[in-house]
């Protein structure tokens, strides 16, 4: 019996894990705590950046809007008139495209954060 707890004393002291320094335990919690933090951010971030695009699309269909009235208002040549109302409407689906991209990028890394 006396043989068999020594044995057992011996593994035991085999599988003890050194720690490499004093606060390698608070260093690891803290930043664990601190990856916690980051992931609640990111979400509230996430939602600030869906509530802004959609307000900046909104304000940008209005703002587009009333730039082609005042255009169709304007006593210029029709040429430079149409040129002018395309330009502006690509200008703005680019800006869109744009907003809708980095947009999709954070939602699929937020997403694929939230996996692993």
């Amino acid at each position: 019996m006396d043989n068999k707890h020594k044995k057992m004393k011996q593994a035991m002291q085999m599988s003890k894990v050194n720690m490499p320094f004093d606060d390698f335990e608070q260093r690891i919690m803290g930043q664990i705590a601190d990856l916690e933090n980051a992931k609640s951010k990111a979400l509230s971030d996430r939602k600030y950046a869906i509530i802004f695009f959609l307000l900046g699309s909104i304000c940008g269909i209005l703002l587009n809007n009333y730039w082609m009235n005042r255009l169709e208002v304007m006593e210029t040549m029709a040429t430079y008139r149409n040129y002018t109302m395309i330009l502006s409407q690509i200008v703005f689906v680019v800006l869109i495209c744009s907003f809708c991209h980095q947009l999709w990028k954070l939602i699929k890394i937020q997403r694929d954060k939230s996996y692993q």
